[in-house]
This record gives structure tokens, sequence and C-alpha cells, in this order.
């Protein structure tokens, strides 16, 4: 009977440990993140087109991570999104607008990767 107790403890302390850490990133939250760029000094313009670009990028972040995909396809979509978006995002800011604006997002991304570790496949 002690037994069982202390496995019945320690399952469900386990579970609300999880269910406490397992934290979702919603849409706003990563959007907002991504368009915090005014230690970069962009023009107007090139703001003004990085907010449009992040926003279906976003998207397209969220309908991966939502899918019915296995980890492995969501991962691997992810990247091609990633991949795809590096050349599009240096036709919007330049090369080394992009190089900063990536360096930033590493940094400024670190807490919402801890709640969802798709992300790091992102940026």
């Amino acid at each position: 009977m002690k037994k069982f107790t202390f496995i019945l403890a320690f399952v469900l302390t386990a579970f609300i440990g999880y269910s406490v850490t397992a934290q979702d990133v919603t849409k706003d939250e990563l959007l907002k993140t991504l368009n915090n760029v005014s230690d970069l000094g962009l023009s107007n313009e090139k703001s003004s087109a990085l907010n449009n670009y992040n926003d279906g990028f976003v998207n397209n972040v969220f309908d991966i991570t939502n899918s019915n995909k296995s980890e492995e396809d969501k991962i691997l979509s992810l990247k091609n999104l990633r991949d795809n978006s590096e050349n599009e995002l240096m036709d919007i800011l330049g090369v080394d607008s992009y190089k900063k604006f990536k360096k930033s997002m590493k940094k400024q991304l670190k807490p919402l990767k801890r709640r969802a570790k798709l992300f790091k496949f992102i940026i």
C-alpha cells in the first residue's frame, strides 16, 4: 500500500509539474517579438515591409505547429520555412540589416523557445 501511495504521489507530481511548464506561445506574442526591431534603426518603409512579412510568417509557423503532421514533418516544414524566409528577409532588409535582425531575434526568441520547443527551428 505504501508503494502504491508513493507511485501515485510521484505520478501526480510529475503530471502537475509537466502541465505547469508546458505553456503555449500565442501568435500575438511571437509577432510582437518578431516586430520588435526598433534597435535596428530601420527606415519606416523597411519596418512596414518587415511587419507585413512577419504577419504571414507567424501564420505559416502556427499552421505548421498546429497541423496533424508528425513531429519530424513539422520540424522539416519549419526548417524549409526558415530557409525560404532568409532570402525574403534579405530582400526586404538588405544583408547587413538581416544579420543584425537575425542576431537580435535569436536573443529575443530564447524565452519563447523554452516554452515552445519547435520554435528553435524558425530562426
